[in-house]
């Protein structure tokens, strides 16, 4: 697997499918507290396993230790293309970015839609596309027979795959990102169970501003979504890391 400064990183998930019977329990102890005036609330607190806030990790580190991250100090743009997505996914986006933004403090900036397909060796730099800045994150549904992007490993078939992109020649920072879903997931849109798509962009936003895999379950960092619908508190620790409080980077010029 190449290296997280490698702008071509990749990290494929697993979730549980909506036919799995972890998705399906859910489901209907769903139904059944609805009736009964719990709704979802119930569900979370009664299903969601404990963990705590040392449960984070990051994709890499700085020299001096800390966290490769973003420039806090400055907006991370992203757009999204819809173009082949299931209705309600660009709110699940919007949705997945208030949270992360919550969490870190770093204001997000929505650019609109774009006809730009992810690729594994996206550009951080697209003036023509783009201007002359770093390019915004990207958000897209894709097929993976027709990707250049792998959405297979060890055996299993991710939901999507997202990476952040370090600024070329500087692997201290990241300036840039994607984030593909794949068409052949069949988990529904929103946030109303674990693995349903609203967790499975909010993982990946996790990707994106430089989260890696937990092993502990109530952790939507935990590689299948640790059965939550929502950042654990270890998931929280580790945004607040790689956030505002953390302070300013200088950001690299582009096409320098």
């Amino acid at each position: 697997m190449p290296s997280p400064h490698d702008p071509g990183w990749t990290e494929p998930i697993h979730r549980p499918r909506r036919g799995s019977r972890v998705l399906a329990f859910f489901v209907v102890l769903t139904l059944t507290l609805a009736a009964l005036g719990g709704g979802l609330a119930a569900v979370e607190r009664l299903t969601r396993p404990e963990s705590d806030p040392s449960q984070h990790s990051f994709l890499a580190l700085r020299l001096d230790g800390s966290p490769v991250r973003w420039n806090a100090c400055e907006a991370i743009r992203y757009v999204v293309n819809p173009s082949a997505s299931p209705p309600g996914s660009v709110d699940d986006v919007h949705e997945a970015v208030r949270r992360v933004s919550a969490a870190t403090g770093i204001a997000f900036t929505y650019e609109g839609l774009t006809d730009e397909e992810p690729s594994r060796r996206r550009p951080a730099y697209q003036p023509a596309r783009y201007g002359d800045r770093w390019a915004p994150v990207l958000i897209a549904w894709v097929d993976p027979s027709s990707s250049d992007i792998s959405f297979e490993q060890d055996g299993h078939r991710a939901a999507a795959v997202a990476s952040p992109i370090v600024a070329p020649g500087d692997d201290q920072i990241f300036v840039s990102g994607w984030i593909a879903m794949s068409l052949e997931d069949p988990n529904p849109p929103g946030f109303g169970v674990p693995g349903a798509q609203g967790p499975v962009v909010l993982h990946e936003m996790g990707h994106v501003l430089g989260l890696g895999h937990v092993d502990s379950q109530g952790e939507i960092m935990e590689p299948a979504g640790g059965a939550v619908t929502d950042f654990g508190p270890g998931d929280l620790e580790g945004l607040r890391q790689v956030g505002r409080q953390a302070g300013c980077l200088t950001s690299p010029v582009p096409g320098t």
